[in-house]
């Protein structure tokens, strides 16, 4: 006790009163371009971390990929070179396979469903996963909107994508379901998306409207084809090196902070698709009403195919999950 006594002593007599200390610094990565959902969300993310630890905490933003792929950001939030990320599925690729089932095609048949299935027992136990594989600790998610087919001529029911060239990110789940629908599919960087659209590389893609309008992909293709086969999501993860550097009260504003973040995200998502739609219709971009119950039919046996490599049942689960959650809803 004296030796508290006498440090605080020397403090008050011997550090000068204009003296302070430095922030601790904390990178966050995300891929999003500005303007983006995730550029958004983080801004506020910055803005309420700073504000609420009182500037002991200085968050540095690194969007549009400034750190890497987010194959790279998972290698560095385990290593602690990066403190947190926005990213999508591949976190549960790399952190948590077992539970790599996001990127299914017609899972879910709305964003609610994502959300009720993230909060519940199964959204438990991919976090418990991911720390205990990786050491990454998710503290968030925010709702992306549904992925659609873009191309230059218009895709109504799964034979108009016999032969098309489409552009997938590279995950196997996603080759075999544009192998099924007969279409050829190519892994090609996001970032490099643009020039193979435009050179033909590649006839078409898929993604989030904001995913197609803030590239300026509304200048290489025509048609966005209403497919929605995919409803994902962000997840908001720190690094467990950065998260253990925190003190108690950080770490309880962090997890507080990620659950604000949710809300404000997913509020901001429904918000903005509205707008992203009448943005790329006013850059000349067609909507096409495609029969999204015969693409679903068509590719009801995928999941089957991958089965094996998820947690046992899980697919099971998710779908007695959602059944039990639309009549309450």
């Amino acid at each position: 006790m004296k030796k508290w006594i006498v440090l605080t002593i020397f403090m008050v007599l011997f550090i000068p009163s204009g003296i302070t200390f430095a922030a601790m610094q904390m990178s966050v990565a995300y891929s999003g371009s500005p303007g983006a959902e995730e550029d958004l969300a983080a801004i506020q993310f910055k803005k309420w971390i700073e504000e609420r630890t009182k500037g002991q905490i200085d968050v540095k933003l690194f969007g549009s990929e400034q750190l890497g792929k987010e194959v790279d950001i998972v290698s560095g939030l385990q290593l602690g070179s990066v403190d947190m990320s926005i990213m999508g599925t591949t976190i549960h690729e790399q952190a948590a396979p077992r539970y790599n089932i996001w990127s299914a095609y017609y899972i879910f048949g709305s964003s609610d469903e994502v959300a009720h299935v993230l909060n519940g027992p199964i959204g438990q136990k991919v976090n418990a996963e991911m720390l205990s594989n990786k050491g990454i600790r998710m503290i968030g998610y925010g709702l992306r909107g549904p992925r659609n087919l873009t191309s230059n001529r218009p895709i109504k029911d799964p034979k108009d994508v016999k032969g098309l060239k489409i552009r997938i990110p590279l995950q196997p789940i996603y080759v075999e379901s544009w192998k099924e629908l007969g279409a050829q599919p190519t892994a090609i960087a996001y970032g490099e998306l643009y020039l193979a659209l435009k050179q033909g590389v590649v006839d078409s893609q898929e993604n989030p409207l904001s995913y197609i309008y803030t590239p300026a992909f509304y200048e290489v293709q025509k048609y966005v084809n209403v497919t929605e086969h995919q409803r994902a999501f962000f997840t908001y993860v720190v690094g467990e090196k950065f998260f253990q550097r925190l003190n108690p009260e950080q770490q309880k504003i962090l997890i507080q902070t990620g659950k604000d973040i949710t809300v404000y995200h997913n509020n901001l998502q429904a918000k903005m698709e509205g707008q992203w739609k009448q943005k790329l219709i006013d850059k000349g971009m067609t909507f096409v009403a495609s029969d999204q119950a015969a693409f679903k039919d068509r590719l009801k046996d995928i999941p089957n195919k991958f089965a094996s490599q998820w947690a046992p049942g899980l697919y099971q689960e998710i779908q007695k999950e959602i059944k039990e959650y639309r009549p309450k809803k």
